[in-house]
């Protein structure tokens, strides 16, 4: 997880560890931790402002990341939105 933690550095975000193999990356307008589930699967888990969550989708497709994005309504009872890329 560091090396893609260190590629959204690269792209000008805010990149700390959290656990040992865990990262969490940061914009203004996002705070998302980088989780390693498998070599092969990342799970991306965190607070983004919907408005520019397009934005996200960009960085990810950017660094060549597939990627689904669900955004919950505050409570977590209904499914907002869902980005794939």
């Amino acid at each position: 997880m560091k090396v893609l933690a260190e590629m959204f550095v690269r792209a000008g975000w805010r990149a700390r560890a959290s656990l040992w193999t865990e990262y969490e990356v940061e914009q203004q307008w996002v705070c998302i931790e980088l989780v390693e589930r498998s070599p092969d699967e990342r799970l991306f888990s965190g607070v983004v402002d919907p408005s520019p969550a397009d934005e996200l989708g960009a960085v990810l497709a950017g660094l060549g990341l597939r990627y689904s994005i669900e955004l919950w309504s505050d409570d977590g009872t209904s499914l907002l939105r869902e980005l794939t890329g």
